[in-house]
């Protein structure tokens, strides 16, 4: 090489150093186009990874949230559809209680009741003396038992102990009862229906005034009457109370609410008539 450069001239060495620079030139060239091919190539390879990642990881998002939506709805469905067979289920259920408390209420006569009157001659031109019951709500009353209780006998009892000052023995007392009360049966009493039937003893009325207690059994319970009749004015004014006792549990007691009432104007009332349990004397009547 040293002999061969040796003999080359100038302008050849020129040329051969300028072929070697081009060729470096080339090299470096084509080490750089490797280069920036390769990084393309490596972007794009990495830019095509992570856009499938992407996708991967928006699919596996869309089928996750399409699942809870989908679990969600199914959920709502399967709730919704419970929820109507557990009100259908009740609607049945209480149709079913309905219909077995209303054949109960009518068997028994539910929460109905009646009263009874005395009608004595004069009061609104009645020209003859009559007793009625009068039922009412709108089941029948069945096996309607009463003890009626002349009020007015036994006040005049307790004021003739009041005159003498001595109590009646227990004999006295037993047989003021057993001429003041007198059980009666009436039977079975449609709904709506007036029924006349004889008060036994008590049905009549002497004087200005006539006071009775009235205790009513059925297969519905019990009720009690307060019936009574005063003459105002030469008017006969009448008034009708009923209660019926049910347990207050939190007073621990049975307490009397009433029922029916009802008071011409003008009756002057008195302790006897305002409790279903009073009978004073004539004195204590205020």
């Amino acid at each position: 090489m040293p002999l061969f450069w040796d003999k080359v001239g100038i302008v050849a060495r020129m040329s051969w150093i300028a072929m070697l620079f081009l060729l470096l030139a080339v090299e470096y060239r084509a080490i750089d186009k490797d280069r920036a091919d390769f990084a393309e190539d490596e972007a794009r390879r990495r830019q095509e990874e992570n856009q499938k990642f992407a996708d991967i990881g928006t699919s596996i998002t869309t089928n996750v949230q399409k699942l809870l939506n989908t679990s969600d709805k199914q959920f709502r469905e399967t709730t919704q559809q419970a929820s109507r067979q557990f009100d259908v289920t009740m609607s049945r259920s209480e149709k079913i209680i309905g219909g077995i408390k209303e054949t109960v209420n009518a068997a028994t006569g539910g929460d109905g009741f009646c009263y009874a009157i005395l009608i004595p001659p004069g009061y609104a031109g009645n020209a003859a003396m009559f007793s009625t019951v009068i039922p009412q709500g709108k089941y029948p009353l069945t096996n309607v038992n009463l003890l009626v209780t002349d009020d007015d006998m036994i006040v005049q009892s307790m004021d003739e102990v009041s005159k003498r000052g001595t109590p009646d023995t227990g004999e006295e007392f037993a047989n003021t009862m057993q001429r003041a009360q007198e059980w009666l049966h009436i039977g079975d009493l449609p709904p709506h229906f007036t029924e006349q039937f004889s008060l036994g003893r008590a049905a009549t009325v002497t004087g200005d005034r006539r006071m009775l207690t009235i205790n009513f059994w059925a297969n519905n319970g019990s009720w009690t009457e307060k019936f009574a009749l005063r003459r105002v004015n030469g008017k006969w004014l009448r008034l009708v109370r009923v209660w019926r006792e049910r347990l207050d549990k939190k007073k621990n007691a049975f307490v009397a609410d009433v029922i029916f009432n009802q008071v011409d104007d003008g009756f002057p009332e008195d302790t006897n008539t305002k409790d279903p349990h009073g009978v004073s004397t004539s004195g204590g009547r205020k």
